[in-house]
């Protein structure tokens, strides 16, 4: 019987929805990423973080939401969530959101998905736990709203709600949702799981420490004891590379995510979660130093001038002209000073020398291949039309390293060092080939952005590095 029969008309459900942002409706964190651009935009402003944070986490955020903008369509929405919010709005549901992060920051989002009402930090309070859900039980009543939320933390929240809905929960949280609302539902929340965490990591770039072991060879040294320190300062600077690389890529995530490649890596994608990423990012960091502390004070500060030239490079000099492809291979450089250092024995000038050239040129290679990809995600200094000038440098710093490697085989220094040095001119024909290569390939625009990176997958370099050793060997006695 149809209403106009005088049979009673459905009752519409006209419970609020109430959504989570942070990790909820965003695959992301406002205040995260409002740190990195902040970072980003004006770095000196690291200096006001840690009194801010001494006022209360709540007035963090409102400093930070007010010094920097994050932008909506930057931000990757969880599809569910946005479904779900759809569905609400189509059945005639009010909509809210009910966030941690500060009101200046929430704002927008709400603006961009369409919802009008925002509970939100507001400098004073930290609506986060309980201060959410007594935000929401003074507006709406105890059980007066459904709730999508995707943390510990909003367990006093559904525990108020009518209907509890979660998104991206672990097995043991979702247990505990079921136990205060046995009719849960679960939406998927962000896809990655370790597979995406060690993408973050970029474990391929721990081969670029390889270089650590130079100084050990070079001066022939076998001791155990001397490998040992080596192999302990690998691992230290592995875990410092990847915390770094995990600073960059939050700080350039506006960037990568309107790059046609880079918007694929995990915390660009939101596969992973940006403020537990950076947990393991400062532990990495802070593992990496302690290690190079233990090996030595010398050691250490090795470690820590990399780490403050990569943050240099990360929030400034990425930006300068021709000085972020100096940094980059000044990094290099670090690395073989860190090796030598840690295990007391001398480095050549010959090799400081040749890697310098060397890795001058591969860091060109990398810029000029990023710039002929797609010049305005770069967010560096350079132009379209400088990719043919830096191939010309490139190959310029390539054979320069060449160049070098000649006159060391020809100096006394390697009379002293080998038996048969002249086996070590293999060498030389070799290297042109590999680096004349990259430059090429760089200059077609076809190499890894990263020339160390594509090396590792490149048959032609492992068959060059075979020959750079079979040439070393026939050179020892």
């Amino acid at each position: 019987m149809s209403a106009a029969d005088g049979a009673p008309s459905p009752k519409r459900d006209a419970t609020p929805l109430v959504v989570d942002v942070d990790g909820t409706l965003i695959l992301g964190n406002l205040l995260v990423e409002g740190l990195a651009q902040l970072l980003a935009q004006a770095p000196a402003k690291v200096l006001a973080l840690l009194p801010w944070l001494l006022r209360g986490r709540a007035f963090l955020k409102r400093k930070v939401a007010e010094a920097a903008t994050v932008a909506p369509e930057t931000l990757v929405r969880n599809p569910q969530v946005a479904a779900e919010i759809e569905a609400a709005r189509s059945a005639g549901r009010p909509v809210h959101l009910a966030t941690g992060a500060d009101a200046l920051a929430a704002a927008p989002v709400a603006t961009a998905v369409g919802v009008a009402d925002v509970f939100a930090s507001d400098g004073r309070a930290n609506l986060v736990g309980r201060k959410k859900a007594e935000a929401l039980v003074a507006a709406f009543g105890q059980g007066g709203f459904d709730y999508i939320g995707d943390e510990r933390r909003d367990l006093p929240v559904w525990r108020c709600a009518r209907r509890a809905v979660g998104a991206g929960l672990g097995r043991r949280l979702r247990a505990k949702v079921r136990g205060i609302d046995p009719q849960a539902r679960f939406l998927q929340g962000p896809s990655g799981g370790l597979r995406a965490y060690v993408q973050a990591l970029r474990p391929a770039h721990w081969s670029k420490n390889a270089l650590l072991f130079v100084p050990l060879l070079a001066a022939h040294e076998t001791a155990l004891a001397s490998w040992l320190a080596a192999l302990a300062l690998f691992a230290a600077f592995s875990a410092l590379v990847s915390g770094t690389y995990v600073l960059n890529d939050l700080l350039d995530l506006p960037h990568d995510r309107g790059h046609a490649r880079k918007r694929h890596r995990p915390l660009a994608s939101g596969r992973l979660r940006a403020g537990r990423v950076l947990g393991v990012a400062l532990a990495l960091l802070a593992g990496g130093l302690a290690t190079a502390f233990a090996l030595s004070t010398a050691v250490g500060l090795c470690l820590l001038a990399y780490l403050l030239l990569t943050l240099a490079y990360t929030l400034v000099l990425k930006r300068q002209l021709f000085l972020d492809v100096l940094v980059i291979a000044g990094l290099f450089a670090v690395r073989l000073v860190a090796g030598a250092v840690a295990v007391a024995v001398p480095i050549s000038a010959w090799l400081v020398a040749f890697s310098l050239f060397l890795f001058l040129s591969l860091a060109i290679a990398k810029r000029s291949t990023g710039l002929r990809d797609e010049v305005p995600a770069l967010g560096r200094g350079y132009v379209g039309q400088d990719a043919a000038a830096l191939t010309v440098l490139g190959g310029a710093s390539a054979f320069a390293a060449v160049v070098v490697l000649a006159l060391y085989i020809q100096s006394p220094a390697v009379a002293a060092l080998y038996d048969r040095p002249a086996a070590l001119w293999l060498a030389c024909p070799l290297l042109i080939y590999w680096l004349g290569r990259v430059v090429l390939l760089a200059n077609r625009g076809v190499l890894d952005e990263d020339p160390v990176v594509f090396a590792l997958r490149d048959r032609a370099s492992w068959l060059m590095v075979l020959g750079l050793l079979v040439a070393f060997a026939l050179a020892l006695p």
